[in-house]
C-alpha cells in the first residue's frame, strides 16, 4: 500500500508546483502587459501635449504680438473689471475693432485705442481665432486651478505628515493606530477623542466645584469628560 501511496503524493506535489508555475508565468505576463499600457499611455499623454501645443502656438505668438482683433457691437459696454457689476468705463454707440488681450470668467479683455477693460463676450463677433483663443485662456485657468489644488493638497499633507508624527511621537505608534480606526475608551483625552472621531456636533459644559463636566455629541454617540478624561460614554 505504501508503495502506491508515495507516486500518488510525487504526483499530487508535481501537479501543485506546475499549476504555481503557470500562475507565476501568468503574473509576468500580465505585468510585461500593464507595463506596455503604461507606456502607450505616457506616449499618448506626450503627443497630445505636443499638440495642443502646436495648436496653441499661433495663439500666443498672436498675444504675444498683440494682433488678435475682433469687431464689437454697438452698445457693448466697457468696464474695469470681468465682472457684471463691474465700474463701466465707457458704452460704444457704434461698431469697433478693439484689441483682444484676455479672456476670463465671460468676458474678453480688450483696448479700444488707449482705453482698456473688460467687455462681456456677447457682444463681440467671434472668428475661428478668437474662439480658439478663449479655449486657451479656459485652458490655461483650469490648468492654473489644478496646480493650485495640487499644491494645496501637498501643503496639507506635508502638514498632516508632521501632525502625525507629533501624536505617534506623543502617543506611540500603537495607540495613534488605533485612534485612527476610530477606537474610543474609558481614560482617553480630548485630543485622542478628537482624532478618533473628529469634532463633536455639539459640546455641553457644565463648570462647578467638582471640575469641569463635558458631555460631546455626535450623531449617534455621547461621550461623557471629567476635568478633560472620558468617563463614560453613551451609544
Amino acid at each position: 500500500m505504501k508503495g502506491y501511496i508515495i507516486p500518488i503524493l510525487i504526483l499530487i506535489s508535481f501537479k501543485g508546483f506546475s499549476q504555481q508555475d503557470e500562475i507565476n508565468q501568468l503574473e509576468s505576463q500580465k505585468e510585461k502587459l500593464t507595463m506596455q499600457v503604461q507606456v502607450l499611455n505616457d506616449s499618448i499623454k506626450k503627443l497630445d501635449i505636443k499638440i495642443i501645443a502646436l495648436k496653441s502656438k499661433k495663439i500666443i505668438k498672436t498675444v504675444n504680438d498683440s494682433t488678435l482683433k475682433g469687431i464689437v457691437r454697438s452698445g457693448a459696454k466697457l468696464k474695469k473689471t470681468a465682472h457684471p457689476l463691474g465700474e463701466l468705463i465707457t458704452t460704444l454707440t457704434a461698431d469697433e475693432e478693439v484689441l483682444i488681450l484676455d479672456y476670463k470668467a465671460g468676458y474678453f479683455g480688450v483696448c479700444i485705442d488707449s482705453i482698456c477693460g473688460y467687455m462681456n463676450e456677447l457682444w463681440i463677433v467671434k472668428d475661428q481665432l478668437i474662439i480658439d483663443f478663449k479655449k486657451f485662456k479656459e485652458a490655461e485657468e483650469q490648468e492654473l486651478k489644478k496646480l493650485e489644488r495640487q499644491q494645496k493638497l501637498k501643503t496639507k499633507k506635508a502638514e498632516y505628515a508632521e501632525l502625525e508624527k507629533g501624536y505617534i511621537k506623543k502617543y506611540g505608534e500603537r495607540i495613534y493606530n488605533k485612534l485612527k480606526q476610530g477606537h474610543y475608551w474609558i481614560g482617553m483625552n480630548r485630543e485622542m477623542a478628537t482624532i478618533s472621531l473628529g469634532r463633536p456636533n455639539d459640546i455641553n459644559r457644565s463648570v462647578g466645584p467638582w471640575g469641569v463636566h463635558e458631555q460631546w455629541v455626535y450623531d449617534s454617540l455621547y461621550l461623557y469628560f471629567e476635568n478633560g478624561k472620558l468617563t463614560s460614554f453613551q451609544e
